[in-house]
């Protein structure tokens, strides 16, 4: 049976806005085939000059389904067939974290709210492209409670923490074989996959990405602690210039002649610079 329903997206977050304007959208729903719902997302007003991505969060009842949008502009795909009298959906901007920027609902207005809990999780936990985050007994346990952390669950987390925390191991023992070889290769191209996985495993860290163009970093946590570092790499010309390593501090209690301290909002670093090439500590040149 035909149906259809317009969303119209109220902001909930100026910061993701144009300045001096309010961002707005629309997403329409339509069941048009016994099998599909074709979706459209517009929005308009955002800054979208920033670091980040951008994703919808659905909630169709108790089911959960998670897009990253390629565009704001008429961004459209299908669904496999969902019930439309009860829809909520909140638009999602992906930085250092997950942030709602934006909500519309159809009936119960409360799923907002579950799903401004859940989002994290879910686009998290989103690993293709059109594929529901509810198809599994842990996306069911999901939708229905906030307590993501029981029983099986939690060796699951531990597990996949486990194979973040391997990949910085493979990378400070591909940096270890590199100076205990006396190698003359490049560093960079000797430890690559290493540092991919690493940067595979972890969140990118958006302050440092605008600070510097044309850098990359991922911010690592200590497990079992509040503490955490940088790790990033910086080129030029399309080529990886440094490897940087950054711990989060203040300008004044510390000094050596090999980090430098880097000024940045709303974190400053003492931070190593790492030629790629010699894998030697460099002065950073600062046309990088």
């Amino acid at each position: 049976m035909y149906c259809k329903r317009i969303l119209i997206l109220q902001q909930t977050d100026k910061r993701f806005a144009l300045r001096g304007k309010e961002l707005c959208g629309m997403v329409k729903l339509v069941n048009n085939s016994a099998t599909d719902t074709d979706v459209n997302v517009f929005v308009t007003n955002a800054d979208v000059a920033m670091f980040g991505e951008w994703w919808i969060v659905f909630g169709f009842g108790r089911e959960r389904f998670v897009k990253q949008l390629s565009t704001l502009n008429n961004c459209s795909f299908t669904l496999p067939k969902k019930d439309l009298d009860n829809v909520a959906c909140l638009l999602v901007k992906r930085e250092d974290k997950c942030y709602e920027v934006a909500r519309a609902f159809v009936g119960d207005g409360t799923v907002c709210d579950v799903l401004f809990r859940q989002k994290e999780s879910l686009i998290e936990g989103f690993d293709t492209i059109g594929q529901t985050n509810n198809s599994t007994a842990y996306e069911q346990f999901v939708a229905s409670t906030d307590n993501y952390f029981e029983g099986a669950e939690l060796k699951r987390f531990q597990t996949r923490a486990d194979e973040r925390y391997k990949s910085v191991k493979e990378y400070s023992d591909a940096f270890e074989r590199y100076y205990a070889s006396c190698a003359n290769t490049e560093y960079y191209q000797s430890v690559k996959e290493e540092i991919s996985r690493v940067f595979l495993q972890f969140p990118p860290y958006y302050p440092l990405i605008r600070k510097y163009k044309g850098s990359f970093f991922v911010r690592i946590d200590f497990p079992s602690s509040d503490k955490y570092f940088v790790l990033g790499v910086l080129q030029a010309n399309g080529q990886i210039r440094y490897i940087c390593y950054g711990l989060p501090a203040e300008r004044d209690g510390f000094e050596d002649k090999d980090f430098v301290f880097v000024d940045n909002s709303p974190v400053s670093f003492w931070m190593l610079f790492q030629d790629a090439d010699t894998g030697q500590i460099s002065a950073l040149n600062e046309t990088v």
